[in-house]
């Protein structure tokens, strides 16, 4: 899965609301600023951990899919579990 772009997107959408508060509110320039950069930090901050920790989650679950298909492949097959393309006469 691709996490890489997670903490950007929750950060956008952030600074997108603080900028929409921040207009509705009527505040000064310098006040806007230090909201929106405040926002981005905290934001962008929180979008790394949540990234980390799914990538670990995930890291986990790949680890053991990957066990699980090793066992998989290292059971024998069958004696009558062969190639089906031969013919009876091959056999």
């Amino acid at each position: 899965m691709n996490t890489k772009p997670l903490a950007v997107i929750i950060t956008l959408i952030a600074c997108f609301i603080s900028c929409v508060i921040s207009i509705v509110n009527g505040v000064g320039f310098a006040i806007f600023v230090k909201r929106f950069a405040l926002t981005a930090l905290v934001f962008m901050t929180i979008g790394v951990v949540i990234t980390v920790f799914i990538n670990k989650g995930f890291q986990v679950d790949q680890e053991e899919t990957e066990k699980q298909d090793q066992e998989g492949e290292n059971r024998e097959e069958p004696e009558d579990f062969h190639d089906e393309n031969q013919t009876s006469d091959e056999k």
